[in-house]
């Protein structure tokens, strides 16, 4: 995989939500939104419930999508990334640094008591972006 570049590291790593798509068992399609934390260079750790049905899919197949993505009216400025990632539960010393990144992104997890359910760690082996780098480029008529 190509390396992600500096601004594509720094977007992925301001994200404070992001969309993880799996597709279930029988072949159907789904996407939840997670709060992501990056550790910087090419994994993403999300925590989700260990029996819903992403964490059904993934028993199946652990490739995932995650979209990190900026709207704008003005779609010279649109901005997203899209990580094809392998998926693994993180346990031991990553479970700890993950949920150290998690505490310290998301201080609002403290007051309501959340602890790791299945936190995964999300490997990337490709990417792509689209106005991260340079604007969206537009063909006009």
């Amino acid at each position: 995989m190509e390396a992600l570049p500096e601004a594509v590291k720094h977007f992925v790593r301001e994200a404070r939500v992001c969309r993880i798509a799996s597709v279930r068992p029988g072949g159907e399609p789904h996407v939840i939104p997670v709060c992501p934390v990056f550790d910087g260079d090419s994994t993403v750790y999300v925590d989700i419930g260990g029996r819903y049905t992403t964490a059904e899919a993934l028993r199946d197949d652990p490739r995932i999508a995650v979209l990190i993505d900026e709207y704008d009216d003005n779609w010279a400025r649109l901005k997203g990334v899209l990580l094809r990632c392998r998926a693994e539960e993180a346990t031991g010393e990553e479970l700890e640094r993950a949920w150290a990144m998690i505490r310290e992104k998301f201080p609002q997890y403290k007051p309501i008591g959340w602890e790791p359910r299945l936190t995964l760690a999300l490997s990337v082996y490709d990417w792509r972006q689209w106005g991260v780098t340079a604007p969206p480029r537009y063909e006009t008529e």
